[in-house]
């Protein structure tokens, strides 16, 4: 039932009474003697704040009940925000003759209200900051705009306490901004699972709880209207009522489409081979001689910011290893190097941005490989600046475009491409380390990138490092990841259990090299043939351990009641449950192999049937990852590319059923084989 309160108001906003703040004055000296102010503000923020703000106090032990409330928008407060709390976070009795009241509004408001101006000296100049305050009889939630205001009240929603009704700490009060302007995250849409609206409407809500605010959805060509078939594109209706919907949340969406290399899949559409740079071989990228590629990519960008209300569209132009071959390798003789046939495709695109009256977006990696150019590129263009690796570089990375005069983003990675989960314990220190120096050089903005490489990566996963994303580009890097994974449960699922971030971590630690005694636990060692990909497989020692993380994940996650956002941890059971079939494959792996090489040994066909018997207990565990990974998949994406990916767990069943076969069909021979006529591996003795 739609809650009806008032929409502006002229008197009534009482000051706090000075007896109020003698008091206070006199339980802040109290405290001292036993704790710092600032170190309990920072105790109780840490429980339930994300990201955490600039300046935060809850210094009373008493409470603010939403029993009755006179709720008081102010003209220029976020209407539709301030409704969303209400219906979230209620039932709340709305009662205008209230005394305890809900002011919501900003600093343009004071007319309205002038007894608060003493409180909006202290808003921030950010056009994003604000502040909010909790005393006995008022919440003020102010904003230096409406988007402050919007933000004020995110921060209000994670204090609410709804244990012995919805109440917030009186005392409390959140001076806040961002520190950095534009706070954005990269789902692929490309490579695999094209997400589904539906899911990608989660993702904007929760980026949005989060305080984040720019969503780019990254599109290579053969996934747009008029080029893939239809269910295989994110259509221009889609992303149209994508725009429509997230402007509620205060999240822009920048849409990213690869306008260079990056295209096989769409060059391999006959229609569309006359664009390929090297027409009978595989190519990735297009062709930069044709006119017709730049007539086409005039059509294609226009369709999509026809309907886009960003300033901005992102082409990508990253990593096109193809320049120095086909048609462009050509032309590089002609007009002076590959760096040259890149700097002029950049600028036609440029220029085609332009003519659609939005700002370009370009990854920054072709412009460090042939930094000659980077002078030459339009000073209102905008550099999105990525690396994955190790953060002494990023510096390395920024300054020759800074030193150009040049906008940049920085664009850290969460490392979860091809991974069973993302590697956590690295791309944290990439997406901050990203963010503190992208304040140290005048970034505009951080893009969180997340890849599907292998196709088959599921987005679930990644709602950690959404958070992490959150933290740092609002705190410009200086943030904690012990704290983070505390904060993360109160913040998002409403429980204060910090195991979830023990189990977050636990596989996260999966891709640790020592750990498992192999790069990661990825995707591709999951579908390798055991037996024969031996390079991948010659450290076996990691299977108990793998197989530990899934009974410890599960263990953790059994009890586990969140109050909301359940979804976000529908896919930590599925992560665990594959690390532990994994770990599994490994043990099956050594324990079939050492079988295998005593029976060659011994002449002993019993030992065969033993590891047939290993094999066959392993089939039926492939089969419940690849159940749950479908009902997940269907969740979150349109059903294009799933059935690719069925193929792999049936070459994977296929595959050990042949090898269950063969080790009977040796088993019946007079004599068993040797160990390289079975197929397996022989033990260096």
């Amino acid at each position: 039932m739609k809650l009806f309160y008032n929409i502006y108001f002229k008197g009534g906003c009482s000051r706090m009474k000075q007896l109020k703040f003698f008091l206070l004055a006199v339980f802040i000296c109290f405290l001292g003697t036993t704790m710092k102010a600032e170190e309990l503000d920072l105790l109780r923020a840490q429980k339930r704040l994300l990201p955490l703000p600039t300046k935060t106090e809850t210094l009373y032990d008493e409470y603010f009940f939403f029993d009755s409330v006179n709720v008081i928008e102010l003209p220029n407060a976020d209407h539709k925000g301030l409704q969303m709390f209400i219906d979230e976070n209620g039932p709340f009795k709305i009662d205008n003759n209230a005394n305890k009241k809900l002011i919501v509004g900003t600093v343009a408001d004071l007319y309205y209200c002038p007894e608060l101006l003493e409180i909006a000296e202290e808003v921030p100049e950010n056009e994003e900051g604000y502040i909010l305050e909790v005393t006995n009889n008022r919440i003020v939630v102010l904003g230096r705009t409406t988007v402050g205001s919007y933000w004020g009240l995110k921060t209000l929603t994670q204090l609410l306490d709804d244990v012995e009704g919805v109440k917030v700490a009186v005392g409390t009060k959140v001076i806040d901004y961002p520190l950095i302007k534009y706070r954005g995250f990269q789902d692929d849409i490309s490579r695999g699972p094209i997400t589904n609206l539906a899911y990608m409407k989660q993702i904007i809500k929760i980026m949005s709880d989060l305080k984040l605010n720019v969503f780019s959805p990254y599109m290579e060509l053969h996934v747009l209207e008029g080029v893939g078939k239809p269910g295989e594109t994110f259509t221009v209706a889609e992303f149209k009522e994508l725009v429509e919907f997230a402007k509620d949340y205060h999240v822009e969406i920048v849409p990213s489409i690869q306008t260079f290399g990056h295209n096989t899949i769409f060059l391999e559409i006959p229609e569309f081979a006359k664009f390929s740079n090297s027409p009978g071989s595989r190519s990735v990228q297009l062709d930069p001689t044709n006119p017709e590629v730049y007539t086409f990519l005039d059509e294609v960008i226009g369709k999509y910011v026809a309907v886009s209300t960003s300033e901005y569209i992102h082409i990508n132009c990253d990593e096109v290893w193809e320049l120095p071959y086909g048609k462009s390798g050509a032309l590089a003789k002609e007009i002076g190097g590959t760096s040259e046939v890149y700097l002029n495709h950049l600028l036609k695109v440029i220029e085609i941005v332009k003519k659609h009256e939005k700002t370009a977006m370009f990854w920054g990696d072709m412009a460090l490989n042939h930094p000659e150019i980077i002078e030459r590129i339009p000073k209102d263009a905008i550099v999105v600046n990525w690396h994955y690796m190790e953060s002494a570089s990023i510096p390395n990375r920024l300054k020759p475009f800074q030193d150009a005069g040049l906008r940049q983003w920085g664009a850290p990675g969460l490392s979860n491409w091809m991974n069973l989960f993302p590697a956590y314990s690295h791309s944290f220190y990439n997406v901050k380390d990203y963010a503190l120096q992208g304040v140290r050089f005048g970034t505009e903005g951080i893009l969180v990138t997340s890849w599907d490489d292998d196709g088959e990566t599921l987005f679930g996963p990644n709602w950690f490092g959404v958070a992490i994303a959150s933290e740092s580009a609002w705190k410009g890097g200086k943030t904690d990841i012990s704290s983070l994974k505390k904060r993360f449960s109160k913040a998002l699922l409403g429980i204060d259990q910090s195991k979830i971030g023990d189990a977050i971590q636990l596989l996260a630690d999966t891709n640790v090299h020592s750990y498992i005694r192999y790069e990661k636990a990825g995707n591709t060692l999951f579908n390798l043939d055991p037996f024969t990909d031996l390079d991948h497989y010659n450290k076996r020692a990691g299977g108990p351990a793998l197989v530990k993380v899934e009974e410890r994940v599960m263990a953790i996650l059994e009890d586990l009641k969140p109050t909301k956002n359940a979804f976000l941890l529908e896919t930590l059971p599925f992560s665990a449950n594959k690390s532990g079939v994994l770990g599994q494959k490994l043990i099956m792996n050594e324990k079939v192999i050492k079988l295998v090489n005593e029976a060659a040994e011994t002449n002993n066909p019993e030992l065969l049937l033993q590891a047939k018997a290993e094999i066959d207990a392993y089939i039926p565990l492939i089969d419940g990852v690849e159940k749950e990974f479908v009902r997940l998949w269907n969740v979150e994406n349109k059903p294009y590319f799933l059935d690719i990916i069925q193929k792999r767990y049936q070459n994977q069943r296929t595959l050990l059923q042949k090898r269950s076969a063969d080790l009977a069909k040796f088993a019946a021979m007079s004599k068993v084989p040797d160990v390289q006529t079975m197929g397996f591996p022989k033990i260096a003795r």
